[in-house]
């Protein structure tokens, strides 16, 4: 039995592409938090798909569901968020599950503590004590999965809103000069590589993953990318980090509910790029270039439809 969360969102639907595609035999049970009968058009994804997929329908955060829904699981792939880790990986020891494989992030390779304080500290307490019993023996097999930024479609968070900016504003203020390095990844990279680690178990168990796009770019050249294949004659004006700094602070005084902080402003200067090495020689892993899928997110945002690539006939 393969246990899933996660399923229906960006890069989980991917997932069930690839598995679907691949003619995956096993059992899966799918987490769901509503019913069917309330909100159908979550379960839309699995009406043309033949898989043996049963649903677990709850809250990952209600302990006593996780233990319950994760009864005769062999394996996990938990996508569904960093911040209830140690809920599933505790669900899962005690129904003897076998391997558990966690989509992290990054993230917790920020210099920035407030960005990496929580996530260094779930995984540390996984590795350090969870996966083992107290007379060191291992009971829990494990793999940390650490995506960079997700993108690739309307359902992205990041990149979608910037195209829409781009495209309806006239100047666009970059803060600094834009030289940082960044290292989108395509949702649909992300559930190839989730699958591709569940079929190649003897490499990648006990194992962690940096699941990074196929190259670093910078700042600067993602937002002319990003004009260039939408038409835009937006004007980028580069501020000084010191003048942007200082005008952040202000904001962030006059009004409560700002949306950008000083140390946000200051993240922006941070490198976002991340060796995807280990992944290439473990399982494969060959992620499409920014260019490249950049490209097909700014086509379906021209389109005007939402297109949901991962729900395409299997």
């Amino acid at each position: 039995m393969l246990f899933i969360t996660g399923i229906t969102g960006h890069s989980g639907k991917w997932l069930l592409k690839r598995l679907a595609s691949e003619g995956y035999r096993g059992k899966i049970r799918c987490v769901m938090r509503e019913r069917r009968e309330t909100a159908p058009e979550r379960y839309e994804i699995f009406e043309q798909c033949s898989l043996d997929i049963e649903f677990a329908v709850g809250s990952i955060e209600d302990e006593k569901f996780l233990t319950e829904s994760m009864t005769g699981v062999h394996t996990v792939i938990h996508i569904a968020g960093i911040t209830h880790s140690l809920k599933i990986v505790d669900a899962a020891i005690k129904n003897d599950v076998d391997w558990v494989i966690l989509v992290h992030t990054t993230g917790r390779f920020s210099k920035y503590k407030s960005a990496s304080e929580v996530y260094i500290k779930i995984e540390d307490e996984i590795v350090n004590h969870k996966v083992f019993s107290e007379n060191g023996e291992r009971i829990l097999n494990c793999t940390i999965l650490r995506p960079t930024m997700i993108y690739g479609s309307s359902g992205d968070r990041n990149m979608y809103r910037l195209i829409g900016y781009l495209k309806e504003r006239k100047v666009f203020p970059l803060f600094g000069n834009g030289q940082n390095l960044m290292q989108p990844v395509h949702a649909r990279d992300l559930g190839n590589a989730y699958y591709d680690v569940l079929i190649n178990p003897e490499q990648t168990k006990n194992k962690s993953y940096n699941l990074s796009g196929k190259a670093p770019i910078t700042y600067l050249s993602i937002i002319k990318d990003i004009r260039s294949y939408l038409g835009s004659n937006i004007i980028i004006i580069p501020l000084p980090i010191s003048f942007s700094i200082l005008a952040a602070r202000v904001y962030n005084a006059m009004f409560k509910n700002a949306i950008i902080t000083v140390e946000q402003v200051m993240r922006m200067q941070e490198d976002k790029a991340f060796t995807h090495e280990e992944a290439t020689k473990d399982f494969g892993y060959d992620p499409l270039s920014f260019e490249a899928g950049i490209k097909e997110e700014v086509e379906e945002y021209l389109s005007g439809v939402r297109v949901d690539y991962s729900n395409m006939k299997y």
